[in-house]
């Protein structure tokens, strides 16, 4: 059976944290022992080990680096596509007062409760049910809204005004997929294993130089080893915006909807 290309997205976020932070501590502990085991090694092994965990560690700090900009980068552009959904609908609400009744009220209806699929759409994936109905809810809408613009194409409909109701329609369509397209844009997962392999190394190494040298307290390896894994989970956290602790959040459509309501007929 083959698995899932977003298994690793499926996973819960805090076994993720507790699994990175277990192979961790587990890693500094391994090199730590096998310092030990290696206090009488000359003092040019001791120098090549301590050069590569250098290495590797300034490795692991270009490649966090470059894996929270990307992430920060998917995130940005989660939160422009809600902005960019929450004025098509705006706008195609504005244009709906263009129509006379009962196209116009009918439209704004529809409109009110694809607001509301949308902003269910931004829930946790915690709950899949409820974000599989709300997909579903906006697809059925697409259709209630292209019907009602096209019982507008009536004689007493200017061209000019059907042509910007379709335009805006349009609009609010088509951000649809762009917004499941974002949901699902999340850096590969093998990153993240690449990333915890190359951490858990670099910690090693570091840990056997203190073991080699006899260095009792292990506190500054913990600390290492706790900061890279924090700077992991934020990483992780960013890129998985429905699972998280840091959301992209809904504002701009919860704005909308309340523009909506307030809207006279």
């Amino acid at each position: 059976m083959p698995v899932r290309a977003d298994a690793f997205y499926l996973l819960d976020h805090g076994l993720i944290a507790f699994l990175m932070v277990v192979v961790l501590l587990a890693a500094c502990e391994i090199g730590y022992r096998l310092g030990l085991a290696r206090q009488a090694a000359p003092d040019s092994q001791r120098t090549l080990m301590s050069g590569t965990g250098g290495a590797i560690l300034g490795l692991l700090g270009l490649l966090l680096g470059f894996s929270l900009s990307m992430a920060i980068g998917r995130w940005d552009t989660r939160h422009q596509i809600i902005i960019q959904e929450a004025n098509a609908i705006g706008t195609l609400s504005l244009r709906a007062g263009l129509l006379g009744d009962p196209l116009r009220d009918q439209l704004r209806e529809a409109l009110t409760a694809y607001t509301e699929a949308r902003i269910a759409l931004g829930g946790s994936r915690e709950r899949p049910d409820a974000l599989r109905a709300a997909r579903n809810k906006s697809e059925d809408i697409h259709a209630e809204i292209w019907s009602v613009v096209e019982r507008a194409n009536i004689p007493s409909t200017t061209n000019a005004t059907l042509g910007s109701l379709i335009n805006a329609a349009n609009g609010v369509i088509d951000a649809h997929e762009l917004r499941l397209a974002s949901l699902q844009n999340h850096l590969p997962s093998a990153l993240f294993y690449l990333l915890l392999s190359v951490a858990a190394l670099s910690v090693a190494f570091l840990a056997w130089g203190f073991g080699a040298a006899s260095q009792r307290r292990r506190a500054p390896m913990i600390l290492l080893a706790l900061l890279v894994g924090a700077v992991l989970l934020l990483i992780m956290d960013v890129n998985r915006p429905q699972r998280g602790i840091i959301t992209v959040g809904v504002a701009s459509l919860e704005r909308t909807e309340k523009g909506i309501s307030t809207q006279a007929p």
